[in-house]
């Protein structure tokens, strides 16, 4: 089964050009992108609670990207200092901001800008024009079966997690 498995993300992960330095020619890696895929999921994250010459400094320093940081990484299971970085240089870039909540208490919220937006949507494109040319030459049965098949493949994984089957 092990075997099976490396075979395959082997060729999935040629196939796809995972092993790119960067997702689809962009100037961003691939957990680059699922961080911001990440941010344009949500409406917001809520950073801090400061407010005043600590709440200034917080957001000055951008040491108040702490919190998304840990949420994300715990969901993609990544280290948090190493999101951490990337939403800071993702925030360097522009695409990444802070805004006051309408929420009582000066709550900021960590966004997509419209800059993080448009890189986003344009990673996906590139990313959906890539799946299509590999799945370009099926048939509508074949098609059907492969989508068929990797669900069942994310529900036999899910249901191994969930079990304590994998670690």
């Amino acid at each position: 089964m092990v075997g099976d498995i490396r075979l395959f993300n082997r060729f999935y992960t040629t196939r796809i050009g995972l092993l790119d330095e960067t997702l689809t020619q962009s100037a961003y890696t691939l957990t680059e992108a699922r961080v911001l895929f990440e941010l344009g999921q949500r409406p917001g994250h809520i950073t801090s609670g400061s407010s005043g010459m600590a709440g200034f400094l917080t957001w000055a320093l951008h040491l108040d990207f702490e919190p998304a940081a840990s949420e994300i990484a715990r969901e993609l299971e990544l280290d948090p200092g190493y999101v951490l970085r990337i939403l800071r240089k993702l925030s360097a870039s522009g695409l990444v901001g802070i805004r006051r909540s309408s929420a009582p208490l000066s709550r900021r919220m960590l966004s997509l800008t419209a800059r993080g937006q448009a890189a986003l949507a344009s990673l996906q494109a590139a990313a959906d024009r890539d799946l299509a040319r590999l799945t370009g030459g099926l048939g509508d049965e074949e098609a059907a079966e492969l989508s068929e098949l990797l669900a069942r493949v994310r529900h036999l994984l899910d249901g191994a997690t969930a079990c304590g089957r994998l670690p």
